[in-house]
């Protein structure tokens, strides 16, 4: 190589000599240099156009994040505040019903105690139910037995059992009975199945044509101020919801009307506790009714009921 100015370059090899000029290497140059640097530009400004778009595209997508988990939270909190209301709700029903079951637990006892049972708290409220369960069969043989329901139609009474001033001898005195309003004839039935042991007028009581009759069990039942027809006479048996008598206005009365007295073993009950006794309060008689040995009546109800299963 050889330069044969300040301005040419003259390259030789096997081949021959080529000669440059220093302008025209610089213009080279110049020009691979521009075309580097609008490359590198071009590039530059694409890379930073998509990086821009990118960026765009994030925020975009972190604006719409950040609005979905607002919305996941605002129905987070929902459901959060949805599950405490229900809780809360659950909470006051299994506190109701544990109340009510606790209660019921103490009616087991108490009627586990009138009948004679011994259960074990821990025994499941099913089985003792089972085994204290007063079925329809026991029902009807104390409806059967005992007086109860109505005897006549009920419209209300005009004197209660217990203390009273008597409205013909004007002096305070126990009334054994209950005084059912009632018009003149009508029927009174039998509260329950027994034997008649007086039909007709008795002179010394007061209670003008009477009847009485002898239950099951040491009850007995009185019917007092009646008309003098009698379907039944002393020694008739009856059947509970046979007509007996006939509603009157004879011996110390003041008006027509039912004067019913119930007895067990000579003791008077109040015959409203027993006119109101059904299927539906059945137990509630063994509580209100104090002066009637319940509990060793139950047992040998039960032990017939066992017996007459047997046969």
């Amino acid at each position: 190589m050889s330069v044969r100015n300040k301005f040419t370059i003259t390259i030789s090899d096997v081949n021959g000599s080529k000669h440059y000029l220093l302008h025209q290497i610089i213009k080279r140059f110049v020009l691979y240099f521009t075309l580097f640097v609008i490359f590198l530009i071009v590039t530059g400004s694409y890379l930073i156009s998509f990086l821009i778009d990118e960026v765009s595209g994030l925020e975009v997508k972190k604006e719409s994040m950040i609005a979905q988990q607002k919305v996941l939270k605002l129905s987070n909190d929902k459901l959060i505040k949805d599950l405490n209301d229900k809780t809360k709700i659950l909470t006051k029903k299994i506190g109701k019903k544990s109340e009510e079951l606790n209660s019921i637990k103490e009616k087991i006892t108490d009627i586990e105690a009138l009948v004679g049972i011994t259960a074990s708290l821990e025994t499941e409220v099913d089985v003792r139910l089972q085994n204290i369960k007063f079925t329809t069969a026991q029902q009807k043989l104390f409806f059967d037995n005992i007086p109860n329901g109505n005897i006549v139609p009920y419209t209300g009474y005009s004197a209660k059992f217990g203390w009273r001033m008597h409205p013909i001898l004007k002096r305070k005195e126990f009334h054994r009975g209950l005084d059912l309003r009632a018009k003149r004839m009508t029927p009174v039935r039998a509260p329950a199945d027994g034997v008649v042991e007086f039909a007709g007028y008795h002179k010394s009581s007061g209670f003008g044509y009477l009847v009485i009759i002898e239950h099951s069990y040491g009850f007995k039942t009185s019917y007092a101020h009646l008309s003098k027809k009698f379907p039944v006479k002393s020694g008739t048996f009856v059947k509970k919801g046979d007509i007996i008598a006939y509603t009157g206005n004879s011996g110390l009365s003041t008006g027509p009307h039912l004067h019913y007295e119930i007895r067990f073993i000579t003791r008077p009950l109040d015959p409203l506790n027993f006119i109101k006794w059904n299927s539906s309060n059945f137990e509630k008689i063994f509580k209100k009714e104090k002066r009637v040995s319940w509990q060793s009546l139950i047992k040998l109800m039960q032990n017939h009921l066992h017996l007459a299963k047997q046969q």
